[in-house]
């Protein structure tokens, strides 16, 4: 930890209401692409995020520096989406205006045939992903979507570095296999 996260901490544990609105602010969005990562519905993320940053508030006088407080946090954001996964267990559900969704613009990837496309493949490959075994998963979340080294993996997940490759290896094949007809699609017959 540097030292202004260190005193960012200290004063958090002391009760320091501006200081845990600066700790919110500065890691809300990245506990919110972890539950969106595990739960997939804006809605649910957001209450996770929320459900977190509560765990975290009453939580945070016994985070002691042993680790990275960013691994702490990003462990207790993975804990608290997989939790508030397996309670809800809704069905997946996309918009076009969820994130990412339909804006007006004369670019061609905004317009609606291209986002209607774009959310297809999106949808497959979160399929694919929650088709995964959850250590795989959560590996995956870790290194694509929040790009921590391996090092930072390991030490979220409490596994080795050589684990955390493998994981993401076996998870990768297991991506490839589900995903293949993305990826070299059947051609017809005909041969076009």
């Amino acid at each position: 930890m540097n030292d202004k996260e260190t005193e960012l901490i200290s004063r958090c544990q002391q009760g320091d209401q501006d200081a845990l609105k600066e700790i919110f602010n500065q890691y809300h969005k990245k506990v919110y692409r972890i539950a969106y990562g595990v739960v997939r519905h804006r809605e649910d993320a957001l209450d996770v995020v929320q459900e977190v940053f509560i765990k975290l508030f009453r939580s945070i006088k016994n985070f002691k520096g042993k680790s990275a407080f960013y691994t702490y946090l990003y462990r207790l954001a993975m804990n608290t989406a997989i939790d508030h996964s397996r309670r809800g267990k809704k069905g997946t559900f996309f918009s076009l205006d969820e994130e990412g969704g339909f804006q007006p613009s004369d670019s061609p990837d905004k317009r609606p045939d291209q986002i209607v496309a774009r959310k297809e493949v999106e949808e497959k490959v979160r399929w694919a992903i929650d088709q995964l075994p959850q250590d795989q998963k959560e590996t995956l979340i870790y290194r694509e979507i929040e790009e921590l080294s391996y090092e930072e993996i390991a030490e979220a997940t409490g596994c080795s570095v050589g684990t955390v490759m493998s994981r993401l290896h076996y998870g990768r094949k297991k991506l490839q296999v589900l995903l293949k007809d993305m990826v070299n699609p059947v051609r017809n017959s005909s041969g076009i």
